[in-house]
């Protein structure tokens, strides 16, 4: 009998998500500021909410718990939830950068909702569907990363 290996196929594609993000943020600020950009706290904040928005959910679908989709779709609809106010403190703003701010945290907690859930939808159905849903879905994460690669290399070098 062999070893399922989409458990392990499921996480290799949160890995990549990792590294893509991190090389994003690397890419974009110029390879010779590195070493200034790993010492920044924003680098860390950015890394720890790329690896919880990519691997609690897939944790969360593991789980054979009965709550596991309250958790699983329930955690994008609670980051839903300030936004209204984003949009409320947006609209009445009257200083000079002050809407900044608010549309920065919407934008954020309304990605962060969506990347959630598709993370969570993705590692719940691939457990159940074929293993070439899953090379699919790790093959399409390398296409993109080679084209963010792609871009930024082509910037930085020409």
């Amino acid at each position: 009998m062999e070893i399922d290996k989409r458990p392990f196929y499921i996480w290799l594609a949160v890995i990549i998500e990792n590294i893509a993000v991190a090389l994003a943020m690397i890419f974009t600020t110029g390879l010779e500021n590195l070493f200034e950009l790993i010492e920044q706290p924003v680098f860390s904040v950015v890394m720890c909410f790329s690896i919880v928005l990519s691997a609690v959910p897939v944790m969360i679908s593991r789980s054979n718990s009965r709550l596991k989709d309250r958790f699983g779709y329930g955690i994008p609809i609670l980051l839903l939830l300030p936004l209204p106010y984003f949009i409320y403190d947006y609209n009445t703003c009257t200083g000079k950068l002050c809407e900044l701010g608010p549309a920065l945290l919407g934008i954020t907690f309304t990605l962060s909702a969506i990347i959630f859930a598709i993370f969570y939808a993705i590692s719940v159905y691939a457990r159940k569907w074929n293993i070439k849903f899953i090379i699919y879905v790790i093959a399409a994460e390398i296409i993109l990363f080679g084209g963010i690669f792609a871009y930024f290399a082509s910037s930085y070098f020409f």
